[in-house]
């Protein structure tokens, strides 16, 4: 499991819960952001230089953590002293001054240092007491270098001698992968009084890329892609992925929350910058948050808080949470990176190292991931598929909201009660009428199972809450549900920030998933509270509400991780309303969205990837939306083509299934046709050829973003692979509006290697070229009509 993100969240889990408002009595230290408050002319000293008169440099700072790796060695760094780190060919340097720290330089392979001027790192700059606010002065203490075997760190302690708070701030590189650099921020109270902090903008770093550098912004889309029209007629316009000339759109922010909505709950929290040949990065390791750029010149500033997601449309209310008397409170971690080429060179770079070092060790270092999964109620023959998945509402048979479908006991899946009557067949076809025998019989058999399980109130058939279920209840305990629900008909969602719920789910997930050998939690509908009226670890209704809860999720999941045999999780949650890079530390799966239709899920997957790694984006379609034999058939194209061997019928199966095996895939059906023949051979075509090279290899946008009219595309690209395929592209032209023919112009082969082309549906466009000619020129590829093709990469 990731072992340091758990660290650190133990100790953000020390601080105690205050239970009651704080009236206005009560004594409490505002920390709040503010402007520069350094005299460049006072207690400044120049780069490399001495200060005589520096505070007391006595170091209390914990050793940095270290993932488990052993310390090489340990040096200290004196202040004005510049310290580089590398991660991979990727280098950064710092330098402590007596009241900031400064980031002077931060390069690619090709050594273009982005940050011409060095830039100070945000500081929280403003102490309240009572009424009266008092100048935060963070002096130097001291800083570090700790080298293990893959990582190089340096710690930086400042420290506040007026309100005995220590600043401190760890810049972790990993040696051995190519990537960015973590900024992991901590805020010690070391008075004898709780203090509430307001960090504002923190971890900012300023760069120049020229007079043409552009911005790139990408949503969440957790219903359905933007600019797509769903069968039901709903549209959600917008373009999914945001370009912006930052010349003249000088400010942009890329906010993300927990909202459950459908597409309501922002971007991704990530910016590309691009320059003319190279370009940087800023992401947020969080649920709920926002990263920003702002121009002035040349200089472009990227910048991350927490303000302003409070609310369902990122409302400009700011963060404020408390810190008890000898706590820690740990900010969310921060990327910053830079790439040479263009934003699919740094979004490959990215994903890589995020798959290498972040993402959960189930997914990473079993060679059998993503698994191909079925949804739906199905016998124990998966068509060769390798896990099976319940969805909402096994638990019960009783419908509290026609014709939403939202069922009670929402919150009594501990008693492993099957009362849904299509999953009581399920167990009757497999002979065994318990849950516990069911998971026996798929864990001889190999097969994955996954249970949606939600963190939702108990209610019984009249809806109320009832406490004669299970003590997972608001009867028995009031203090750990919050007034948030998700939607009429439901329970209200748990609050995570209560830490007695988060140790009494701890303690029964385990048991429930072990003792049912049920290996894959999937979560829905709003596992991370938006909002609570409660007093807990946050204020009741707070604005530090989400922060809590995610938290409180994540420490729930990675207990799981660790406590669990093969233990995996994965999030939908309304769709993709959990497309966060915090998830992506505990997720084997996420939800592209949540329409199930193949050409929004296409459309989806293409702009998620430019941030997440493709094995964590699972595609959950319905195949029913491509079957042309069924009434749900969407979009509803037509083809005029009457050549003999022309196939409408399975064009478009193809077509679906191939959008599906894009990703991690999960075939499913809305009461249509179950097509066994092309799960089973599409589930071959996955796991033997695609699943390898999706987990080695590097994923490209050569083809425009999919909109259900052009050719659109995507490829994968390893060339050094000992595997015979070195790449594969995927095409697809959805409609006759548009030319027959295409010219393919691909990325990321070797260009002094001679290549055979071989195509999966029209071998007679089978060809060799030199990868040179493939990434420049390209070739012209014919598809008649509608379809799609599969273009395999061999050596020639």
């Amino acid at each position: 499991m990731n072992t340091k993100r758990l660290l650190l969240l133990l100790v953000v889990m020390l601080l105690a819960v205050t239970t009651a408002v704080i009236s206005s009595c009560d004594v409490n230290v505002n920390v709040t952001p503010g402007g520069e408050t350094t005299d460049e002319t006072t207690d400044t000293p120049e780069i490399g230089s001495t200060n005589t008169d520096a505070p007391d440099t006595t170091d209390t700072t914990e050793p940095p953590e270290t993932s488990g790796d052993t310390i090489m060695e340990e040096k200290d760094i004196l202040m004005g002293e510049e310290i580089a780190l590398q991660s991979g060919s990727n280098e950064i340097k710092l330098v402590t001054e007596n009241k900031k720290l400064l980031v002077t330089y931060l390069a690619a392979e090709s050594g273009k240092n982005t940050v011409v001027n060095p830039v100070a790192y945000d500081f929280p700059d403003t102490i309240q007491i009572g009424e009266q606010e008092i100048d935060a002065v963070w002096q130097f203490v001291s800083s570090k270098h700790v080298t293990t075997d893959t990582t190089n760190e340096f710690v930086a302690t400042y420290r506040d001698d007026d309100c005995k708070c220590d600043l401190v701030i760890r810049v972790k590189a990993h040696t051995d992968n190519e990537g960015p650099f973590e900024f992991i921020t901590e805020l010690k109270n070391g008075t004898d009084k709780t203090i509430r902090i307001t960090p504002g903008s923190f971890a900012s770093v300023s760069f120049n890329l020229g007079s043409q550098a552009t911005a790139m912004l990408v949503k969440k889309e957790s219903g359905q892609a933007e600019g797509f029209t769903h069968y039901d007629g709903n549209y959600v316009g917008g373009s999914g992925i945001y370009l912006f000339d930052t010349a003249e759109r000088t400010s942009a922010r890329a906010w993300v929350n927990t909202d459950q909505g459908w597409n309501e709950s922002g971007f991704i929290p990530m910016i590309y910058l691009q320059g003319s040949d190279y370009g940087v990065y800023c992401a947020l390791e969080w649920s709920a948050g926002a990263v920003r750029y702002d121009r002035e010149g040349d200089e472009i500033e990227m910048s991350v808080s927490m303000d302003g997601v409070y609310g369902q449309f990122a409302t400009a209310s700011e963060f404020i949470t408390r810190v008890d008397a000898g706590d820690t409170f740990l900010f969310p971690t921060v990327y910053y990176g830079a790439y040479d080429g263009e934003i699919d060179d740094g979004s490959n770079i990215f994903r890589r190292w995020f798959f290498d070092v972040k993402a959960p060790d189930k997914l990473r270092e079993d060679k059998n991931e993503p698994l191909t999964q079925i949804g739906g109620m199905n016998d124990i023959d998966l068509m060769f598929v390798e896990s099976t998945k319940w969805d909402y509402g096994w638990w019960s048979n009783d419908r509290l909201n026609p014709p939403n479908d939202w069922r009670s006991l929402e919150g009594a899946w501990g008693l492993a009660d099957v009362k849904h009557p299509g999953y009581q067949s399920v167990l009757s076809q497999a002979g065994n009428a318990s849950m516990k025998g069911y998971g026996a019989k798929l864990k001889a058999k190999g097969i994955n199972w996954t249970v949606y399980l939600l963190l939702h109130d108990t209610l019984d058939a009249q809806g109320q809450p009832s406490d004669a279920y299970t003590e997972f209840n608001s009867v028995t305990h009031p203090e750990w549900f919050s007034n948030r629900k998700v939607t009429t008909g439901m329970g209200n969602s748990a609050d995570l920030g209560n830490e007695e719920c988060v140790e009494y789910l701890k303690t029964e997930l385990t048991k429930f998933f072990g003792e049912n050998f049920i290996p894959t939690w999937r979560t829905d509908f709003e596992p991370i509270c938006r909002s609570s009226n409660l007093n807990n670890r946050h204020f009741a209704n707070g604005s530090d509400v989400m922060y809590w809860c995610t938290t409180g999720f994540v420490d729930v999941v990675e207990h799981l991780i660790e406590n669990v045999d093969g233990f995996r999780y994965e999030s939908c949650s309304s769709g993709g309303s959990m497309k966060d890079l915090i998830t992506a530390t505990i997720a084997v799966g996420i939800n592209c969205d949540d329409c199930a239709n193949y050409l929004s899920l296409r459309t989806t997957f293409y702009d998620s990837t430019y941030v997440f790694h493709p094995t964590q984006m699972q595609i959950p379609m319905n195949m029913s939306f491509f079957n042309t034999n069924e009434d749900m058939f969407y979009p509803k194209v037509k083809s005029t083509c009457t050549d003999e061997d022309y196939d409408f019928h399975q064009i478009m199966i193809d077509m679906g299934f191939r959008s599906t095996i894009l990703g991690s895939p999960m075939y499913g059906t809305w009461g249509g046709e179950l097509l066994r023949s092309a799960v089973t051979e599409y589930s071959a075509l996955y796991r033997t050829k695609i699943r390898p090279i999706q987990r080695d290899g590097e994923l490209y946008h050569i083809l425009p973003r999919p909109d259900g009219v052009n050719w659109d595309g995507m490829m994968y690209a390893d060339p050094d692979s000992k595997n015979d395929i070195k790449g594969v592209v995927f095409l697809f032209k959805p409609s006759e509006q548009t030319t027959d023919r295409y010219t393919v112009v691909m990325d990321g082969l070797d260009p002094n290697v001679t290549y055979q082309l071989t195509f999966e549906d029209r071998p007679e466009q089978n060809c060799t070229a030199k990868g040179s000619v493939l990434m420049s020129a390209g070739i012209e590829v014919t598809i008649k009509s509608i379809g799609s093709e599969l273009i395999w990469i061999t050596e020639a």
